[in-house]
């Protein structure tokens, strides 16, 4: 039998780390048996999911992260801008001006660059903090409207008005009218088995470009307390349909001006969503939520502060993207698909409840396959049958119990401070409702990211890169006893190590997209 170092068996060695028929008591009795490591790699128990063996399946709304639902309610949309805009007295006369003033957080944007100097000793910041003149042309590259994205063209989506980088898809809520899909819902329904569908929406999805993908069921009372109660102009933009105009705009009279206020969401009985000054409304009969999320490139991520804002926000525009064909798609099968990327309600609740990730320490959600360096969850509502998908269990949120390394080296201080989870952040606009990570949003600055690129799970994720990796996962998902090993040996090999120097990435040639394929 062949030998680790010739002095233990690999069978010896599988028992040891649990994952055999002997093992760490309860890990053991919850393991599939594997007789060696060659058997262990190639299992994939869960392929139907698209998930690995190790990522374990909870019952429905039944996550990781402990949730009072007598507590846990819908979440006032403002709340999640309030971070950034001031609570909701604050002396500003419109939204706009909300933004502008987050925009230009001077006082903060010096503060996190001073960190960052003192931490990368001799690193230049350059005119806008990112670098030399190279990596400012690679981030403007991809924030900046491109051929077909303008007011004047016909592009899938544009930037938001007074928020340089930032884009939503062009034709918004509905979709872009189209000969193929008409609103009067002559289209043929196609049939088939919420299973099926949800089968067939993770193929087209990750075709688009989309990397995980998840389903709730909007039927259920617990699903609804996900969804915003009020709709915030700001996550459209201010006049997104019948104020900007140009060539190939859609009819007012179906697309009416987005209100300027906040309106409360309601869910009723009606044929098609619509939404005015009063009120925006879901129909009860589109019971289902499609969810994806996009990777962000890992290399460029490391270099963080740096180039590292171009492998962001490069995302950002391909939601749109991906958002707007998923959506188009679902209508040519004859049926209502409702698109707004931040509009619906907090992204990571989203991903932690159909088992795409597990909420982190950062507050955010840490993906099962791509760790942090993932955003994310888009949302389109639909009335297309699709089958939920459950929330997991990979050991993640545990591990965070004991590895801080992203509250270590936050500048801000921002990320969750304590070793345990706890019930209530004190801040006014965190959820409240449930037991898990809390971060102070309104430190964090959007030319940082080190909590992501320092995450071990992103790089836990890069598969091709080492067997080792893959054992990694499968014992933090069964036992928590050699979380604390594992994070000092995150720290000595150094995987998660950030750095702001580039020159090296623009000499080599990368995959594509930026993006590790053996992911």
């Amino acid at each position: 039998m062949s030998k680790f170092h010739k002095t233990i068996s690999r069978r010896d060695f599988m028992k040891g780390l649990g994952l055999a028929g002997a093992g760490l008591g309860a890990a053991a009795a919850t393991t599939p048996v594997f007789h060696d490591l060659d058997e262990f790699v190639s299992s994939e128990a869960n392929s139907t999911k698209d998930q690995p063996w190790y990522v374990k399946h909870r019952e429905h709304f039944d996550p990781t992260i402990t949730v009072d639902w007598d507590i846990f309610d819908r979440y006032d949309g403002y709340q999640h801008k309030g971070v950034y805009e001031g609570p909701p007295d604050a002396p500003f006369t419109s939204w706009g001006n909300r933004l502008q003033t987050r925009m230009s957080g001077e006082e903060q944007k010096k503060r996190i660059l001073a960190a960052k100097k003192e931490r990368f000793p001799g690193w230049d910041g350059g005119l806008h903090g990112r670098g030399d003149q190279r990596a400012d042309a690679l981030f403007y590259a991809v924030t900046q409207p491109f051929p077909g994205s303008g007011e004047e063209g016909h592009g899938l989506f544009q930037p938001y008005p007074d928020q340089p980088g930032k884009f939503y898809a062009r034709w918004g809520l509905y979709g872009p009218p189209h000969d193929s899909a008409p609103p009067d819902g002559s289209v043929p329904k196609w049939e088939g088995t919420p299973e099926d569908n949800f089968l067939m929406l993770r193929a087209a999805a990750k075709y688009f470009g989309a990397g995980g993908v998840g389903a709730l069921n909007l039927a259920d009372p617990k699903c609804k307390k996900l969804i915003y109660k009020k709709a915030q102009p700001m996550t459209l933009g201010k006049g997104t349909y019948s104020e900007i105009g140009g060539p190939g705009m859609i009819d007012a009279k179906f697309y009416p001006k987005v209100p300027d206020h906040a309106v409360p969401i309601n869910f009723k009985e009606a044929d098609y969503s619509y939404y005015n000054d009063a009120e925006w409304v879901i129909p009860t009969k589109c019971e289902s939520i499609f969810t994806f999320t996009l990777p962000q490139p890992q290399e460029l991520n490391k270099r963080t502060g740096g180039i590292a804002g171009a492998g962001s926000y490069t995302v950002y525009k391909d939601f749109a993207r991906v958002g707007t064909l998923v959506q188009m798609f679902i209508k040519n099968l004859g049926y209502h698909a409702l698109y707004w990327p931040i509009g619906w309600g907090p992204g990571g609740c989203f991903t932690t409840f159909d088992g795409q990730g597990e909420q982190g320490r950062t507050g955010a959600a840490i993906h099962w396959k791509f760790g942090s360096s993932q955003r994310g969850s888009e949302r389109v509502v639909t009335d297309l049958p699709i089958a939920p998908t459950p929330p997991i269990d990979a050991g993640m949120f545990e591990f965070c119990k004991t590895c801080h390394i992203c509250r270590d080296v936050c500048v801000s201080g921002g990320v969750h401070q304590e070793d345990e989870p706890t019930w209530d952040s004190g801040n006014w606009w965190n959820v409240q409702g449930y037991l898990g990570y809390r971060t102070d949003w309104s430190g964090c600055h959007n030319q940082c990211g080190m909590c992501q690129s320092s995450c071990p799970f992103t790089y836990l994720g890069l598969e091709n890169a080492s067997l080792v990796h893959k054992i990694v996962k499968g014992v933090v998902a069964n036992t928590t006893v050699f979380n604390s090993f594992f994070t000092n040996m995150e720290k000595a090999l150094g995987y998660g190590d950030l750095t702001m120097e580039n020159s090296n990435w623009w000499k080599e040639e990368g995959p594509i997209y930026g993006f590790d394929p053996g992911t």
